[in-house]
């Protein structure tokens, strides 16, 4: 929602632009900083749709009149949430082995999403665009620099890590929500082996009936599987930067 007709772009862009402090009057009682981390702790525990200015404002003591003095509305709210999060992380420091430097800041973006699952609908939805978040853009293709690639090139290769790396948690978070809304694990295990039985022995499916009876995937916890689907993104990478003075890895 914009303030006084102008775009949430417009908005959130004037949170980085203006200071809190006003021109005239008493100091701030509150740092941005302070605002954002009683949002982030509403979010853990309630939810995003929980993250409003008034109950923002509650949770600091104060009233929400007084949270307009630092962000202008929920848009611009959601806004520093978001960049916010960038400084609570704690991102790679590159050492020269791309590789190893993209596996790491893939693991950090893995945490980080699994910790703050409502993360999703924000860094995922929108570009940020404050201070943090261009302290992460600027680390981030820090770790490429160096392997011949052009500065679209390494923007897409972060690009490419950090889009495929929200696919993943998204769905090993839909999948532990499906199975975790079931009153009855253990019967919802066996009912879903009797339909895969029913399917396989259909002979209908093949290559289904091949995954089910001879896959390894579905023994590997969620870090295994992680890791062996980024291996894959990884040399998928390394094969197109292999001939740009890149190979160390």
């Amino acid at each position: 929602m914009a303030t006084n007709g102008e775009s949430p772009l417009r908005t959130r862009l004037r949170l980085w632009t203006t200071s809190p402090r006003p021109a005239r009057g008493p100091a701030p009682s509150y740092t941005r900083e302070q605002i954002a981390d009683a949002a982030i702790a509403i979010a853990d525990s309630e939810g995003l749709d929980a993250v409003t200015m008034r109950r923002v404002a509650t949770e600091l003591g104060t009233g929400a009149m007084s949270l307009y003095r630092y962000v202008a509305n929920k848009e611009s709210l959601i806004e520093l949430v978001a960049d916010r999060m960038y400084a609570r992380q704690e991102w790679p420091e590159p050492t020269g082995r791309w590789r190893r430097d993209l596996r790491k800041l893939a693991h950090a973006y893995r945490d980080v999403l699994r910790a703050h699952p409502w993360l999703l609908r924000v860094w995922g939805s929108r570009p940020v665009l404050g201070p943090n978040a261009l302290r992460y853009f600027e680390r981030s293709l820090e770790l490429v620099d160096g392997l011949g690639l052009d500065i679209d090139e390494m923007m897409e290769t972060v690009l490419l890590v950090g889009t495929w790396t929200v696919g993943h948690v998204r769905q090993e978070l839909d999948l532990a929500e499906v199975f975790g809304a079931e009153p009855d694990a253990e019967e919802a295990e066996r009912a879903l082996d009797a339909y895969v039985r029913k399917i396989a022995d259909s002979g209908e499916y093949p290559y289904f009936t091949r995954f089910v009876t001879e896959s390894l995937l579905s023994r590997l916890d969620a870090e295994a599987l992680f890791d062996r689907a980024l291996d894959r993104l990884l040399t998928g990478i390394e094969a197109t930067v292999a001939d740009r003075g890149g190979t160390r890895s």
